[in-house]
């Protein structure tokens, strides 16, 4: 989010609120609770999740610095929809909610950019409802990858590198299938030469073809 926001913009909001750091395995904001401060994360990366309604616990999505977490419950005072926790150590600033709604009303140019920000992460969320009733496993993690990597990636001369340390269950959960079933299709992609995997890294050697295996313009 950040990233989408002016030079000017970028450091008065990085002035706001009071600056935080937090050690691996912190939960920062419960599901249900009444709170209505905001989270910039600096650097490190976090990871949403919520309870399903069979009692797993479903991962939502990965955020890491410069992402804004908790702005919903901030705009409509509304309880917590989902749990955030650090992955690793991570560093951010605590905004309350007056500052967060002084700055977006003396900043235009930030409102428009944190509802963009808001409204990507709703087409998200819509979009895996869809893939999770409608399209088998394979198509759902092409998805996903293509995700995180226009999201998180970085171009090197291997291929582009995702930038988020996930865990097979946790990219699992984010695809909404079994872990096996996602092994199975990440052996695939390997064996097809479109990605490779190692510790808690994934590097995509194949960017269209992958984009054509998820099969929809994600841009959109």
């Amino acid at each position: 989010m950040l990233a989408q926001l002016s030079p000017a913009a970028s450091t008065e909001f990085l002035a706001l609120g009071t600056a935080r750091v937090v050690t691996a395995n912190t939960v920062l904001l419960h599901e249900g609770e009444r709170s209505n401060h905001v989270l910039l994360l600096v650097n490190g990366c976090v990871k949403v999740t919520a309870a399903a309604q069979d009692g797993r616990v479903a991962l939502l999505a990965i955020r890491v610095g410069g992402d804004l977490v908790g702005e919903l419950g901030s705009l409509d005072d509304q309880p917590r929809s989902a749990t955030v926790t650090t992955v690793g150590k991570v560093w951010l600033r605590v905004i309350t909610q007056a500052s967060f709604h002084e700055f977006l009303a003396r900043r235009s140019d930030a409102a428009l950019a944190i509802s963009k920000s808001v409204a990507t992460k709703l087409r998200w969320a819509t979009r895996r409802r869809v893939d999770f009733s409608g399209c088998e496993v394979r198509v759902r993690l092409a998805r996903v990858l293509v995700e995180l990597a226009e999201g998180y990636g970085r171009t090197t001369s291997d291929g582009v590198v995702i930038g988020v340390s996930l865990t097979q269950p946790e990219l699992a959960a984010l695809v909404g299938a079994a872990e096996p079933t996602v092994h199975k299709a990440l052996a695939a992609l390997r064996h097809d030469e479109v990605l490779s995997t190692g510790y808690r890294r994934t590097t995509i050697r194949d960017y269209p073809a992958l984009r054509a295996m998820a099969g929809v313009d994600l841009a959109s």
